[in-house]
């Protein structure tokens, strides 16, 4: 045979590297339309950012007790030399779904229709149920945060603890982070005081083992309790059968402490029944004024302008008029700092205002610790009362921006954030990270660039060699402190079977290690498994290992 002539043999190698270029053109052609789409605006942090702790129904008198006892050694280390109030004052009823809303948005218990876990819609008569109040509760949530309420199951609180490892990277991107440590109100009510002193202690561990204390110099840092938890010799009331026994056909629906009606009744006379069947307090609207029947006489609060004056007949069951008071109209400030000490810490502007709640039922209950509502869920220990042990929390500060809290000794937790510290929890970053990873692999470099045009969206490119190019983009659907889960679409656009897909990936990171799972389904095609490990060197450079493909770095800004 002949050889071929050179001149062909010449043509055809130049054909084929310019067809190479053509795709390697393409490709950067590619990655300037991403690098455009992400545009140049870059993640946004508040100089002196807030690290904020919500420890769940840790009451004042038990946080302290071991604070000062020697047995909480990371946060004493953590808040050295802060400020520390022993007086804050959570809102009645005691419980997350009362206070948490109502501290992101600074309004008191009088308005605001979660009243409890259930309640009666006073303008339509419909059933608030629990799920409602649970979704509006959860809203407040920052969306990173929201994973902790899950976390509050037994078993998973260790994922709480995982969580601060990344409390840096979300200061750094959020300019705060809100940690909710839930596991001790869980506990506290299936278990009792001990096991409720126990995961105190844990949260005091996770501090010490997770948190990462050397980066938070520059940090506002804040630890509050929501409400208490009272335990001792437990006496349950089963309030729905004292309900259903005292007033009969008039009884629609409870859900503690109200009580609502199907028709108007006596409300002094019924009151003194329920009092005479074991409810230590029943309190209800008589005009402007609230009256609260009690074993031993009737307590009355009337407001105006802003002020609450009480008064009794028969005995004081708060001992106030025993302390000094004399009948004088104090504002919630006044009546909280003349009562901080007592058992029964400002009753008065509490019990008032949430009386005028157009929410609450036409009877509202309290019972006082050791008796507690008869419940499926909580019955080693609940917050259901007026007492110190119930509302009565810790609450800390530390940091460049909040030294003006100094020598404050008490505080209604309500007004933290709208009167004391103005954390902008409605802050989000412009856009989400971008990152290029270079990796060499058997079939040539990989090159993977992931581009954010915007907070919670990012494009992304694959390039293996010069044989195949993807083009996609993901939305990112769920996140919390430790992981991230994004749903996305895309096309194989280089390669042998150019196709669509739909993608879906998950990310964990713990400290300075990161991991993701992608799976990739190219339509009427096959199933597509991307994996990769990497390691942290410093806020934009880590070493990554792509499964099946190879080791390389990973730039991210």
């Amino acid at each position: 045979m002949k050889g071929k002539a050179p001149g062909v043999t010449n043509l055809k190698g130049a054909i084929q590297k310019l067809e190479e270029m053509e795709i390697i053109k393409q490709k950067w052609i590619l990655l300037l339309v991403l690098a455009v789409l992400a545009g140049s605006t870059t993640n946004v942090q508040a100089a002196k950012p807030y690290l904020i702790f919500h420890l769940d129904a840790v009451s004042s008198q038990d946080f302290f007790r071991e604070l000062e006892a020697g047995n909480l050694p990371n946060i004493e280390r953590l808040f050295a030399g802060g400020t520390q109030i022993k007086h804050g004052l959570s809102l009645y009823p005691g419980g997350t779904e009362m206070i948490y809303p109502r501290l992101k948005t600074g309004t008191g218990n009088h308005e605001g229709h979660s009243v409890g876990w259930g309640a009666v819609d006073p303008e339509t008569g419909q059933l608030i149920p629990e799920p409602q109040i649970l979704r509006e509760m959860l809203s407040h949530f920052p969306r990173r945060s929201r994973g902790f309420f899950i976390y509050g199951v037994p078993g998973l609180h260790n994922l709480a603890a995982l969580s601060l490892l990344n409390v840096p990277e979300i200061l750094a991107t959020y300019g705060y982070a809100e940690i909710l440590w839930f596991i001790t109100d869980v506990v506290g009510h299936l278990l009792g005081p001990d096991a409720h002193l126990k995961s105190l202690y844990s949260f005091d561990e996770a501090i010490g083992r997770f948190l990462p204390l050397e980066q938070l110099d520059d940090v506002n840092i804040i630890l509050y309790g929501d409400h208490g938890m009272s335990f001792g010799e437990i006496e349950l009331v089963d309030l729905k059968a004292i309900l259903k026994s005292k007033l009969g056909s008039s009884f629609r629906f409870y859900s503690y402490p109200n009580v609502y009606l199907n028709e108007e009744v006596d409300r002094s006379a019924k009151a003194r029944e329920l009092v005479e069947a074991g409810i230590d307090f029943v309190f209800y609207r008589e005009g402007d004024a609230v009256v609260g029947a009690h074993r031993e006489g009737t307590a009355y609060f009337q407001g105006q302008d802003g002020l609450v004056r009480y008064s009794f007949s028969g005995s004081d069951p708060f001992g106030y008029y025993a302390a000094g008071y004399q009948g004088e109209a104090w504002s919630r400030e006044e009546w909280l700092e003349f009562s901080r000490e007592l058992r029964f810490p400002a009753v008065p502007p509490n019990v008032y205002a949430y009386l005028q709640n157009p929410y609450v039922g036409q009877f509202v209950l309290s019972l006082i610790p050791p008796k507690l509502p008869k419940t499926i869920r909580a019955n080693a220990g609940n917050h259901a009362g007026l007492t110190t042990t119930d509302l009565l929390v810790p609450i800390m500060f530390k940091g460049p921006d909040l030294e003006h809290l100094r020598g404050l000794e008490s505080m209604w937790l309500y007004e933290l954030y709208a009167e004391h510290v103005p954390v902008d929890f409605s802050f989000v970053p412009p856009r989400d990270k971008n990152s290029l990873s270079l990796v060499g692999s058997p079939q040539g470099m990989a090159i993977r660039a992931e581009l954010s045009p915007a907070y919670r969206v990012r494009s992304s490119l694959d390039l293996v060699g010069l044989t195949s190019a993807c083009l996609g983009v993901e939305y990112d659907l769920f996140s919390t402190f430790l992981s991230r889960i994004w749903l996305g679409t895309g096309a194989r656009l280089a390669g042998e079977n150019p196709s669509l897909f739909l993608q879906g990936t998950y990310e964990l990171t713990l400290g300075r290690v990161s991991a993701s799972s992608r799976v990739r389904y190219h339509l009427g095609q096959s199933l597509e498994l991307q994996q990769d490990v990497a390691l942290r060197f410093s806020p934009k450079l880590s070493a990554v290992w792509q499964m099946g493909r190879g080791i390389g770095l990973r730039v991210t800004w």
